[in-house]
Formats: C-alpha cells, structure tokens, sequence
C-alpha cells in the first residue's frame, strides 16, 4: 500500500510538471509580412534632378522609407505610438527592381511633362490622363505620380480603392490608371509651412488605396453618424480633426481619433492605424481585384 501511494505520488509530480510545461504561454505567430513593389513616376516641368518637382533620388527613398515606419509602427521613427489599439501592419513597400521586361530598374521614372505632352483636358481627372505619361502593369507595381504641377494648397493626392466584397468597395473601378498621385509639393519632407511637410500624405494616400476611407466615412459628412468609415475600432466624427494637441470629443464621447492617418490635419499628428483598419487592409491585399497580384510580384526580391 505504501509503494502504490509512493508510485501515485510520482505519477502526480510527472502529470504536475507535464501540465506547467503545457501552461507556458508560446509566442504568437506573426502575420504574413506583404512586401508591395511601388514605382514612381516623377512627372516634372524639365529642371534638374533635386529641383523644383523633379525631386531627389534622395528625397524619394526617404518618403519609402517614411511610409514603411508608419506602416510598420516602427520605433524611434514618427510612425511610433503606443497605442493600445493600433499594431504594426505587417505590410510594408519596396521601390521595384525590374521593369516589365525584367531589365534592372530603381524603381523612380523620370517624365518631362513639356517633351510628352498627354494631350490633356482640363476636366480630367489626375488618374485619367497620369496613365498616358507613364503607367506599369497595376497588377505588378503600385503606380506613384508624384506630379509638380499643381500649386502646394491644391490637392495633397489622391489614390483609386480597390473593388472586393468589404463595404465600400464593391463597386468596379472607373479611372483610366490604378494608383496614386501625390502633389510634388508634398512628397516626403520639404521645408514648406503648410503642416504637410513630413511625407504623411503618402501614408494616408496608401491608406485609401488600399481601402480605407477618411475616419468621418467615404463622403464628406456633416453630422455625426452621417456616414461610415466600415471601422469598428475609429469612433464616428462628423469630418476632419485639426486640433491634435487638445483633441476633442467623437460622437459617441470618447476622444475623437485625431492621430489616425486617415484624418486630415497637419503631418505631425499622424501616427496610428487601428487594429480593425489594418485588418481590413490585409483582408483586401487577399481577396480584392487589382492588389492580390501585388504580393507575390516578381518585380522586387523579398
């Protein structure tokens, strides 16, 4: 009797260990890492390589590199925060190292609009008439105008959504050219007053393409709950917050989310991606027409 309450007892200790060893918490998987192929085409008014909107090689890999700190929430970078409810994306961006016929490319294309002119009408739109200056397979490189033309209080950019099942985006495109266009003006960091100098206007450019909508919903609205952005985690505002040192109420009474990058305020305010917004865009780069291609381009080497 003795040697079979001994035996239980070391039975107990194995099963005790066994099961301590089971409780220890394991590191999560992380996600897929998507690194997306861009090229960029500079359409500038014949200056010199580094002046006026024919802009740097430089300053180009800077606003890339810019763009990848705030999707990836990187750390010492002005894509930082400590947000409990944002999170590194997981998706992150490379300037293309092969054309389309595989020769080797910096992915920065270079179009003198005076020497090509694209026969323009002035009610086109930038996506209609961009295409015929430049444009890579979509399939393959996220197509960047960055165009010099515009005068720096015009447009910051603007960006096609993609088509997929989500709310919002079932509707077929209907521009000419897939991509985004960005004013010269506004590309990566310059020196210029305004509040749109640190290169956020690509991130909230790449936000939209990859198809998120303004925090206040797909129109402008005028009142709150007037529209929807589809985000379970942005409390619902009426339109832009400009205030971000002293933010002020959403509808709902939490505080209004005025760092997120698809507000619209001065540069130095943007830094999050909520968790449901990055997951609808990882949900778009799976299944939506036009950005699934994009992951698994030949057009860079991951």
């Amino acid at each position: 009797m003795k040697n079979k309450i001994l035996l239980l007892a070391i039975i107990g200790i194995i099963f005790s260990c066994n099961k301590d060893e089971n409780d220890t918490p394991s590191t999560p998987t992380p996600p897929t890492l998507y690194t997306l192929p861009i090229v960029v085409h500079v359409i500038h008014g014949g200056e010199n390589i580094g002046e006026g909107s024919n802009l740097s090689d430089e300053r180009i890999k800077e606003q890339i590199k810019s763009l990848n700190d705030d999707f990836r929430r990187k750390k010492g970078t002005l894509g930082e925060n400590n947000s409990p409810i944002s999170d590194d994306s997981f998706i992150q961006f490379k300037l293309a190292q092969r054309d389309a016929n595989g020769a080797p490319t910096n992915g920065i294309i270079r179009i003198n609009y005076y020497e090509n002119d694209p026969d323009r009408d002035e009610s086109e739109r930038p996506h209609d008439w961009l295409p015929r200056l430049a444009y890579w397979n979509p399939e393959k490189y996220i197509n960047v105008w960055v165009y010099g033309g515009l005068n720096r209080n015009e447009a910051l950019g603007y960006a096609t959504i993609p088509t997929t099942n989500l709310p919002g985006l079932e509707e077929e495109l209907v521009a000419v050219g897939d991509g985004i266009m960005i004013n010269a003006h506004h590309f990566g960091k310059s020196e210029i007053q305004d509040g749109a100098h640190l290169g956020k206007t690509l991130t909230h450019e790449m936000g939209h393409f990859l198809g998120l909508f303004h925090i206040w919903g797909r129109y402008d609205g005028k009142h709150c709950h007037e529209q929807d952005d589809y985000i379970e985690d942005t409390p619902p505002v009426a339109g832009p917050i400009e205030n971000c040192d002293n933010p002020p109420l959403a509808c709902d009474g939490k505080i209004a989310p005025v760092n997120n990058y698809m507000n619209i305020t001065y540069d130095k305010c943007l830094n999050e991606f909520t968790k449901d917004q990055i997951e609808r865009m990882r949900y778009v780069l799976k299944h939506a027409v036009r950005r699934k291609s994009l992951t698994n381009s030949n057009t860079i080497d991951r």
